[in-house]
């Protein structure tokens, strides 16, 4: 029996979804297949023809929310010679407030902390261009420099997509770029 791709994608779909409503309310260790399964209506057969565990289901989720960040940076943050922080800011925090949902999850306190560790990699060449090069440092300053202006770029996103009522994304920006610089 061949499965059609649209009901295919929409069974990985809503067990996404039933998987993700009960990750927001709690860590991930103590989601079971059976609740997930129970609320997307399915059984456990089911979320086994397309999931290992639980775990393999979050990291898909991760892996989708890493590589539209990844992409931005690859294709438009770091290509060309006139670069502005403030505007590549703009389009990091747009993303981010495009996947509000699932970001404010990710970086909240049933986060998974490689999720963070990855996301300060795929942004690190960001913060090497834009405040690495012109400090004169040593190889450890310039790790701890590194992880003094990820760590705050986290955060700032952290905080922005908890806030029930987030401040407009330019005004957020204005305020990180006078504070920074």
């Amino acid at each position: 029996m061949k499965k059609q791709p649209q009901v295919t994608e929409q069974t990985r779909a809503n067990l996404r979804q039933a998987f993700w409503e009960l990750y927001a309310e709690r860590p991930v260790e103590k989601i079971s297949v059976r609740e997930i399964t129970d609320r997307a209506g399915y059984n456990r057969a089911t979320f086994y023809l397309y999931y290992h565990d639980v775990y393999e289901l979050l990291e898909e989720i991760e892996e989708t929310v890493l590589g539209n960040i990844e992409r931005l940076v690859n294709e438009r943050l770091l290509k060309g010679d006139k670069l502005d922080f403030s505007q590549h800011m703009g389009l990091i925090l747009r993303l981010a407030g495009r996947s509000r949902d699932y970001t404010r999850v990710l970086l909240g306190p049933h986060g998974d902390p490689a999720f963070s560790r990855r996301l300060k990699e795929i942004i690190s060449p960001l913060v090497d261009r834009f405040f690495l090069p012109a400090a004169e440092l040593d190889e450890q300053a310039r790790r701890v420099v590194r992880e003094f202006y990820l760590s705050g770029i986290l955060a700032t996103i952290r905080t922005w997509t908890a806030e029930e009522n987030p401040m407009p994304i330019d005004q957020l920006i204005q305020l990180v770029v006078r504070i920074v610089t």
